[in-house]
């Protein structure tokens, strides 16, 4: 579900922001998520490793969840970067994209999570992108909007998919 929030810096703001909804369980985590750009114009996803939480195998993009000890979500988004494709990759982060709020289900803890995603838009500036997590990461794979087969992707991706294709479709 697309939530129409403004971009926020933190984690204190964004909980003044929810404090009165009704729909978002309390339980949430946030994760934050880039929509990386190459030169060629194709977004940047990673397949999904066993090491997964869940969806694994699936297709993704980057980011991962927000820490405690994060200072804000520009700053989380970019250590998920460097975890997830390492330090030879320089993935510039852009717009904020939107946010959306979905539950998976957690194979570790075998339950549902509740999640809160920010997302912006990237671009692969130079460099190389590494496997980092190779338990959760089998490698990195490149399409341009509508290339990509919607059933490989993870059901996070696929609502973020489609904001974004809707959002970039006519900067192809």
């Amino acid at each position: 579900m697309q939530l129409y929030i403004p971009e926020v810096k933190n984690m204190k703001e964004l909980k003044e922001i929810l404090k009165d909804n009704n729909i978002i369980a309390k339980d949430y985590k946030v994760a934050v998520i880039v929509y990386a750009f190459d030169e060629n114009n194709k977004i940047i996803f990673q397949r999904r490793g066993p090491g997964c939480r869940d969806e694994r195998f699936k297709l993704e993009t980057i980011g991962g969840r927000v820490k405690e000890d994060d200072i804000d979500f520009r700053t989380a988004l970019n250590r998920e970067i460097i975890e997830e494709v390492g330090t030879e990759a320089n993935i510039e982060i852009g717009e904020f994209i939107t946010s959306t709020y979905a539950t998976t289900f957690d194979n570790r803890y075998d339950k549902e999570q509740p999640w809160i995603y920010l997302v912006y838009k990237g671009t692969l500036k130079s460099g190389e992108l590494t496997i980092a997590e190779p338990d959760k990461c089998l490698g990195y794979e490149r399409y341009k909007i509508g290339e990509v087969d919607e059933r490989e992707l993870s059901n996070g991706a696929k609502e973020l998919y489609k904001i974004v294709s809707e959002k970039y479709i006519a900067k192809k």
